[in-house]
């Protein structure tokens, strides 16, 4: 208990760490670096998709901060410029406002058009009667952090998303609204948002098969997992194996690193199995890991506290504060700040330290449905998908950035039940 304590007292602390750290550096101070060059990534392939068919990398994300430790990008400082001695189009405006590229829905209200309106920002659809000079406008849209340092608007302008002459199309537009439209009703998010596979019957259930069939299967040299990790007492060999996985990731002291369980499992696989290890994000490695978490169901996930593993905590923490990619996102972003607000018609969880789904890292690797199916995927795919999706250049599955980042998230459910794997719930599913 007095190891639990001690951790949630770090994590408050870590909470509030990287906003100093952040305002330590203002994005005015971090202009003052060299021009954003593209050679750390110049062999890197775009556009072509990414491990586990999760999205297409945007090109030119590279440009733009990242969770690396040693290769990151500075901020963009705020940029203030002039509008454009043009006339907006509205309808045009209209249209980049509902497009991919404006993506304004994904957090205001704007028209009757609102199926998949959110409400992390304000209700537009009055706007023309709120007084805003078109210059306010102007700038709100092209960098918000001249009005609000903690602003979640992304910088559309600064960050190379819209052009001036778009963004004047989109202010014609929005100086057009004029019409009142409420905030859809809509379900609130469950404290549980997740079939538990083995218990609610649900096609997850495989994967635990899969997981068993492959911890069962041979390796080059005749063994097993099960050779050595048996049910019960066990044979002498290693330890049973009921209740590990509730205590990763941890520090190996074999492998001298903050380790995942699917890194462990490989290790096993190589040095007493003598057979491959399995690809971070593969079936194999999803369903094996599956399986092992699943022989720690409704353990109480428990993070062990040493100097090593605490580095890697503070490093994890403010990864998930720090502000990446283009559209200047962080997670905390989505699930502290705007825990329980609609993002594309999709309401945001709430994982910080006491929030209603600080359990999910007990959740992956998770069957995970949002607006199209991943299939089985594990939180370092997850990750990554996010980030993707807020125009991060994405690291890869097993890097030490997304490795301290879920030992920080698995943190936040200290004391939560084990119950990977599951499969997520369809929106408005009982």
């Amino acid at each position: 208990m007095h190891k639990q304590l001690t951790l949630l007292f770090t994590l408050i602390t870590l909470m509030l760490a990287p906003v100093v750290a952040e305002e330590e550096q203002s994005p005015d101070k971090a202009h003052k670096h060299k021009q954003h060059g593209q050679q750390q990534h110049k062999g890197m392939q775009h556009g072509g998709g990414h491990h586990g068919g999760h999205g297409a990398i945007a090109k030119g994300i590279e440009k733009f901060p990242t969770s690396s430790y040693t290769k990151s990008k500075p901020v963009r400082a705020i940029q203030k410029p002039g509008m454009p001695k043009i006339q907006g189009d509205p309808i045009k405006g209209k249209h980049l406002v509902a497009s991919s590229k404006g993506r304004c829905l994904a957090c205001h209200i704007v028209s009757a058009d609102k199926e998949q309106a959110g409400d992390v920002g304000s209700n537009l659809s009055t706007y023309s009667k709120i007084g805003r000079t078109s210059q306010y406008t102007f700038q709100q849209i092209w960098d918000a952090r001249a009005h609000n340092l903690k602003t979640l608007m992304p910088p559309f302008g600064t960050n190379d998303v819209l052009t001036r002459h778009e963004v004047m199309h989109i202010v014609a537009y929005i100086e057009t609204l004029n019409k009142k439209v409420a905030a859809p009703l809509r379900p609130k998010l469950e404290s549980k948002n997740y079939y538990v596979a083995g218990e609610d019957l649900t096609l997850a259930d495989d994967y635990i098969d899969e997981g068993e069939a492959l911890f069962n299967k041979p390796g080059k040299n005749g063994k097993s997992c099960a050779s050595c990790h048996t049910s019960g007492k066990g044979s002498g060999k290693a330890p049973d194996l009921k209740g590990v996985a509730a205590s990763y990731p941890r520090y190996d002291k074999k492998l001298n690193k903050v380790a995942l369980i699917e890194t462990r499992n490989n290790y096993c696989r190589k040095n007493y199995m003598h057979s491959h290890s399995y690809k971070l994000g593969s079936r194999a490695s999803n369903t094996l890991s599956s399986y092992v978490k699943y022989l720690a169901r409704n353990e109480a996930i428990s993070i062990s506290i040493d100097p090593k593993t605490q580095k890697a905590l503070q490093q994890g923490g403010r990864s998930f504060y720090k502000k990446t990619g283009q559209l200047n996102f962080s997670c905390a972003d989505c699930h502290d700040r705007a825990a329980g607000k609609w993002l594309r018609g999709q309401s945001l969880s709430s994982i910080k330290l006491g929030g209603k789904h600080s359990y999910t890292a007990a959740t992956w690797p998770k069957h995970y449905i949002a607006l199209h199916d991943l299939g089985l995927i594990s939180m370092q795919q997850r990750i990554r998908h996010c980030q993707i999706v807020t125009q991060t250049y994405p690291l890869k599955p097993g890097s030490t950035e997304y490795v301290n980042m879920e030992l920080f998230i698995t943190a936040l459910a200290m004391g939560k039940p084990m119950q990977a794997p599951t499969k997520s719930k369809l929106r408005g599913a009982d």
